[in-house]
C-alpha cells in the first residue's frame, strides 16, 4: 500500500551575497527552488547569516522542547494501515512542523505591520493590538529610529543579516532592536532566549562599529509580542557591558563556524 506524504523542512541556513542580498533559497536542477546548502554558499562565495553562525552552540532547553513537541505529536497522531515506521516518523515531523510554519507567518504578518504603521500605511485591524504597542513604546521611551530593515554585511568576520531597528535614544545613546513573536502566558515571565543577546550584539557591531560596542556607547533590546495574549509586549533590554561580552563570544563563534566547516566566507 502506497502512503503519500510530503516532505519535511530542511533548512541549510540563511545566507547573503557581499552586497548584503538575501540567498536564501537557489534553483535546483530540476527548476524547482530549495534552501541554500554550504555547497551552494562556497561556489557563489555568499556569507552566512547571524543565526547560521550561532547553530555552532548547543540549544539544551529549545531541543528538550522539540523533543517533547514531537511526542506529544506522536501521541495523538493515528497509524495508518501499511504503515510501516519510517512513513509514520515521517508523518509525525510534518505535522509537528505545522505550528512551527503557522508560527513563522504570523512573524512575518507582524514584521510587515510594524512596518506599515511606521510608514503611516493602513494596517488590518486583527493586527493593530499586536503593533500598536510597539509604536507607544517607541513614543514612550523617546526612541528615534533611523534604519528600519537593515541589511548588514560583516566581511571583517564574515557574517550578515538584517536588523530590525537601528536608534538613537532620547539622549544620543546608540540603540540595536530587534521584533520578536512569541507565545506568552498568563502570569508568567517573559525573558530573552538563549544567544539572542549574541544576536543583538552581531547587528550593533557591524552597523555601529567594533570600537563603538566596546567602547560601551551601544545599547540594545528585544521586543517581544506574544501570538497568545493579544496586547502583550515585553521588552528586554541588554546594557552596554552585555552586549560587550556577547560581542566577543559571538566573534569566537565566527571562527570555531568558520573552522568546522571548512570555509571562510572573508574576502
Amino acid at each position: 500500500m502506497a502512503i503519500l506524504v510530503g516532505k519535511p523542512r530542511s533548512s541549510g541556513g540563511h545566507w547573503y551575497t557581499s552586497e548584503g542580498l538575501a540567498a536564501h533559497t537557489q534553483i535546483g536542477k530540476n527548476g524547482l527552488e530549495r534552501n541554500t546548502t554550504l555547497r551552494d554558499a562556497r561556489k557563489l562565495r555568499l556569507i552566512p547569516s547571524v543565526t547560521t553562525i550561532l547553530q555552532v552552540f548547543a540549544k539544551p532547553g529549545l531541543e528538550r522542547w522539540k523533543q517533547n513537541e514531537m511526542a506529544k505529536v506522536a501521541f495523538d497522531l493515528p497509524r495508518i494501515d501499511g504503515e510501516d515506521a519510517d512513513q509514520f516518523a515521517l508523518r509525525v515531523r510534518l505535522k509537528q512542523e505545522e505550528p512551527v510554519e503557522k508560527a513563522a507567518d504570523f512573524g512575518t504578518e507582524i514584521h510587515d505591520a510594524i512596518e506599515k504603521y511606521f510608514e503611516g500605511e493602513p494596517v488590518p485591524e486583527h493586527l493593530l493590538p499586536y503593533v500598536r504597542p510597539a509604536f507607544e513604546w517607541k513614543q514612550d521611551k523617546m526612541l528615534k529610529f533611523i534604519e528600519r530593515e537593515k541589511k548588514l554585511v560583516n566581511l571583517d568576520h564574515g557574517f550578515a543579516g538584517t536588523v530590525d531597528i537601528i536608534c538613537f535614544g532620547p539622549d544620543g545613546q546608540k540603540g540595536c532592536v530587534d521584533w520578536k513573536t512569541r507565545k506568552t502566558y498568563e502570569g508568567k515571565k517573559v525573558t530573552s532566549y538563549d544567544f539572542q543577546v549574541h544576536q543583538i550584539a552581531a547587528y550593533a557591531g557591524s552597523y555601529w562599529g567594533e570600537d563603538a560596542l566596546l567602547a560601551g556607547e551601544v545599547f540594545g533590546a528585544n521586543c517581544y509580542i506574544s501570538s497568545t495574549e493579544e496586547g502583550r509586549f515585553v521588552v528586554c533590554s541588554y546594557s552596554p557591558d552585555e552586549l560587550i561580552e556577547a560581542w566577543k563570544t559571538f566573534v569566537s563563534a565566527c571562527e570555531i563556524w568558520r573552522s568546522i566547516k571548512n570555509y571562510d566566507p572573508r574576502p
